[in-house]
């Protein structure tokens, strides 16, 4: 997620919290122009940029979050090589920081609003953004 804040309740070490739904929260940094990260394990990273208990915290969380759900569902997966996108019947291969639609060669930027997984969780982030 680009450059995009809530309250959620603290329950975990001074950087962490738990998201109810047991996602766990982490505040770290992360690469330049990344706000947040879905991993794998129920595990969404949100950039030490992002003030705590912000609307923006709060619209990444979302966003990370709805990926979580997807992963979760099987919709979506990745690993260090690729990222599938059954949803959206996408398969993408992972190189240098783009994705490689494998149908059509296109390259992306990973996180791209343009991506079909994307589009899905920025209608939850800018739902967020709009309330």
């Amino acid at each position: 997620m680009k450059r995009t804040k809530s309250t959620f309740p603290y329950k975990g070490k001074h950087d962490e919290f738990v998201h109810d739904g047991d996602y766990k929260i982490v505040r770290k940094k992360l690469d330049d122009g990344i706000l947040g990260e879905a991993e794998n394990g129920k595990i969404v990273n949100i950039d030490v940029s992002i003030p705590k208990g912000s609307k923006q915290e709060k619209e990444v969380a979302g966003h990370e979050i709805h990926h979580q759900k997807e992963m979760e569902s099987g919709g979506l997966s990745y690993d260090d090589d690729s990222v599938i996108d059954k949803i959206g019947g996408k398969k993408y291969k992972r190189k240098k920081g783009k994705l490689i639609d494998e149908d059509s060669g296109i390259a992306y930027t990973e996180g791209d609003e343009s991506l079909p997984h994307e589009k899905r969780a920025y209608k939850v982030s800018n739902k967020i953004k709009k309330s």
